[in-house]
């Protein structure tokens, strides 16, 4: 079962947001990166921080993930790694299984706050959508399963399921020389 919650905002203006402006939803201005708008200045109260190429809410609880909701520009339907923009459209991304239910909550006030910038389309599960009722729904089934198969969402045993099974991995693959430090000096036998 599909665990994460995507909930794409495509910006339909001519004029897309660039990495200074998305910025703005830390409550600053980078200093390399100026915005060309201040839309995004009034998601702060959100609590976004910058975090590698992206954006997150950090939990301050002792349950659940470290980053309650990402925030992940994108462009041509992937998310950027490492860019400036501009930018078509951002992704919340939100673990049902990783975090405690209650959580929901910050999900739906992100997901207002983002719908309600000017000119912004919301599309989940490949379809636009208007309401939160809907992305509502599918964290309850999530929830819901996990509960029947006697997990917790948001518990020490909900993060220790390992979501991606890499199917590709093959253990004659292994290389011990991959993880030696070429610095140190191994005595071999």
């Amino acid at each position: 079962m599909e665990n994460d919650i995507l909930i794409d905002f495509k910006f339909k203006a001519k004029e897309k947001p660039r990495f200074g402006d998305l910025f703005l939803i830390t409550g600053d201005e980078h200093p390399k990166f100026p915005p060309k708008s201040k839309s995004f200045a009034q998601l702060a109260p959100l609590g976004f921080e910058q975090l590698d190429d992206f954006f997150g809410i950090l939990n301050s609880e002792e349950t659940g993930d470290d980053v309650l909701i990402w925030l992940f520009p994108m462009l041509n339907g992937e998310e950027v790694f490492l860019g400036s923009g501009p930018f078509d459209a951002v992704r919340l991304s939100y673990s049902a299984l990783r975090n405690s239910p209650v959580n929901i909550s910050l999900l739906e006030e992100c997901f207002l706050a983002f719908k309600n910038l000017p000119d912004t389309t919301v599309i989940f599960e490949d379809k636009p959508i208007t309401d939160f009722a809907v992305v509502k729904a599918k964290v309850d089934e999530i929830v819901a399963h996990w509960r029947a198969n006697g997990v917790e969402p948001g518990s020490d045993e909900s993060l220790l399921i390992d979501e991606e099974e890499d199917e590709d991995w093959e253990d004659e693959e292994w290389n011990d020389e991959d993880w030696e430090d070429p610095d140190q000096d191994y005595k071999k036998n």
